[in-house]
């Protein structure tokens, strides 16, 4: 009999619960090798990826909007979406150790606490800076005269710092709920709603149900509006429309591909009795769902790069003059549609988004 529990899932505690895992394994999968899974193997390697790609590459996405360009509305957008992501990269090894571990813990209970909240802070930073950057790409082209005048580096900090308490409020269940245990002389951590008594179920169904609502289908639902109404604008105004689509679809794509199933799995695990199939099905594939949803701490910054511009000029110039490209703000454009034509007046280029 093998358990798994993941110290980055809020939505149950199994521990008092073991499953055969084997009996959810392929067939031809060796007893012996089944403490860890071929998801979990699968989890290890997205993991050390994200680890190795996201900490390099927003390290220096900060460094650059940090230090080495002017300070302008898109450098503080993406100087804290970078933040969010690198922090989120470095708790990715602790994710590793508690596959590896098969649910021991190790780090204390201020560690039981803080480190899965740092994740749940970050993803909730991440997403909601998402969100802020897609309205702010759709005033630049709907409003372009309130922007200039209205549309300031101290307005952007303001937005950014309201973000991050939002993002700290949003996850402070986490860190209410997580106890270390002690269990068959293991030390676990564990979200721990047991002193709620019989509004235990209730308060885990609220958390999956709030994180889904907050975490992905109201943000989903305002990158979408406002991507939508931006290329209804600027189609048939400037040549590049088909390309601002294209970047459009890539970003809405890999939001939903990346968290869609951290979430469902999310719901499931909360709804769902802890001895049904379902529930331990999902509970087998989780740490490779987590994994998924993480991917997402590497891939933004990538996905502005490689879809901004053409790729291969992009390629042949410096690391530092390619991110000064497309993080800088836009340069003056005139779009013209029927007897309407206004102008944007910023002082650099940067990616049609």
């Amino acid at each position: 009999m093998a358990g798994y529990y993941s110290f980055t899932g809020d939505y149950y505690d199994n521990d008092n619960y073991t499953f055969d895992i084997n009996s959810l394994l392929p067939t031809n999968t060796p007893v012996q090798e089944t403490l860890t899974t071929p998801y979990e193997w699968a989890a290890l390697g997205i993991f050390s990826l994200v680890f190795v790609i996201g900490v390099p590459g927003n390290g220096l996405v900060v460094w650059m909007t940090a230090f080495e360009m002017k300070r302008t509305v898109n450098t503080v957008w993406f100087l804290n979406l970078a933040v969010a992501d690198l922090l989120c990269c470095f708790v990715v090894p602790f994710s590793i150790m508690e596959i590896i571990l098969q649910k021991k813990w190790l780090l204390g209970l201020f560690a039981c606490k803080t480190l899965p909240s740092v994740l749940l802070v970050n993803m909730y930073a991440s997403v909601l800076l998402l969100t802020l950057i897609s309205i702010d790409r759709c005033a630049l082209v709907v409003k372009p005269v309130w922007c200039q005048n209205k549309r300031t580096v101290h307005k952007a900090y303001v937005a950014c710092g309201v973000v991050w308490i939002f993002a700290f409020v949003l996850t402070s269940p986490s860190f209410i709920f997580r106890q270390t245990i002690l269990r068959n002389s293991t030390t676990k951590c564990i979200m721990d709603y047991t002193y709620l008594g019989e509004h235990q179920q209730k308060v885990e169904n609220f958390i999956a149900i709030f994180r889904f609502l907050m975490g992905f289908v109201i943000p989903f639902f305002v990158i979408t509006i406002t991507y939508s109404v931006l290329v209804s604008k600027v189609r048939g105004r400037f040549t590049e429309s088909s390309k601002t689509l294209k970047v459009v679809l890539v970003v809405i794509t890999a939001f939903f591909i990346c968290w869609f199933p951290y979430h469902v799995a999310g719901l499931i695990l909360a709804a769902h009795n802890i001895k049904s199939g379902l529930y331990a099905s999902v509970l087998v594939v989780d740490p490779l769902l987590i994994a998924i949803a993480f991917i997402n701490s590497c891939v933004n910054p990538i996905i502005y790069v490689l879809m901004g511009q053409d790729f291969k000029s992009k390629f042949r110039k410096s690391i530092k003059a390619v991110l000064r490209n497309v993080l800088a703000e836009e340069t003056s454009r005139t779009f013209d549609s029927k007897n309407t034509k206004f102008t944007t007046d910023t002082k650099n280029s940067e990616t049609p988004i």
